[in-house]
């Protein structure tokens, strides 16, 4: 068990560069709309839309506000447990304190996925949630999960919603110290979900992380107490309430599938999912 309330509590600087690739693709192309088709979906927008299709086409690739922004370590303090916490306990996350990391993005960032502008996004499931996942002596090792989206335009409804946000961060326990900091999207395809008017598509971001420039992490640790990254995966998902129930599933390889119905003589009857399951990209 660590107590990890005020840990973090010194001045030093910590710059953090993000990095936001280019939307590579999406199932219909939606970022890459015709000038013909951006005319008529302006029509069929209830407010008058002041906008070119010149900036519809750079809308939803908008880089970093801020490529390189310096934080302090008492910054960091936030993905900490507020008390004491033992390996594999898993805590909330303040919304409204993860957003200035997040702006480091885009100022449109927003913690809400539920009630989009103008009552036009069905967005996911809220959450921000975080795991000691290793701890040593000197060391401890926090991984953790956020659901955000980013309010590219309000006026049309635009929005960028990542899958989730994976972040990591390794802090020095004696030092009170930021060792170790990544927040960053998945790079599974179709990783993000985006919108305008009433227009909705899947896409897939290479890159789309934050990460500090100070390299120290340690290469090699003497964990005294750990769960895996798949452990702490699946406490995530037990963690995030009813939207993730599918992952009490006891899923079967499909191999083993294919075996156990020739045994027991039965069909399979199979179902072709877009994406996958648990995140917010679809």
């Amino acid at each position: 068990m660590v107590d990890f309330s005020d840990m973090l509590s010194s001045r030093w600087n910590v710059p953090v560069q993000a990095h936001w690739d280019a939307i590579e693709n999406t199932a219909t192309n939606l970022h890459r709309s015709t000038e013909e088709k951006f005319n008529r979906a302006k029509t069929q927008w209830p407010e008058p839309v002041n906008m070119a299709w010149e900036e519809w086409l750079e809308l939803f690739n908008p880089g970093p506000a801020h490529p390189l922004k310096n934080y302090s370590t008492a910054d960091f303090q936030i993905f900490l447990s507020p008390s004491t916490a033992n390996v594999g306990d898993v805590w909330d996350l303040d919304a409204e304190e993860i957003l200035p990391f997040l702006r480091q993005f885009h100022p449109g960032a927003t913690m809400n996925l539920r009630h989009g502008e103008n009552g036009t996004q069905a967005h996911g499931e809220n959450g921000a949630k975080a795991c000691l996942r290793a701890l040593s002596s000197e060391y401890a090792d926090i991984v953790f999960r956020i659901h955000a989206c980013f309010t590219l335009d309000a006026s049309i409804g635009a929005y960028f919603m990542p899958a989730q946000f994976a972040g990591h961060l390794v802090i020095n326990l004696n030092r009170g110290t930021v060792c170790h900091f990544t927040l960053s999207l998945p790079t599974r395809n179709s990783n993000v979900a985006i919108g305008a008017f009433t227009s909705h598509d899947l896409g897939f971001v290479p890159r789309m992380e934050l990460c500090n420039l100070s390299q120290t992490q340690p290469k090699s640790i003497a964990w005294e107490a750990v769960i895996t990254e798949a452990e702490a995966r699946q406490r995530f998902q037990n963690a995030l309430g009813e939207k993730y129930k599918f992952a009490e599933i006891e899923w079967t390889p499909i191999e083993d599938a294919v075996e156990l119905a020739k045994a027991s003589t039965r069909p399979i009857h199979a179902v072709l999912l877009f994406g996958v399951l648990d995140d917010e990209s679809c």
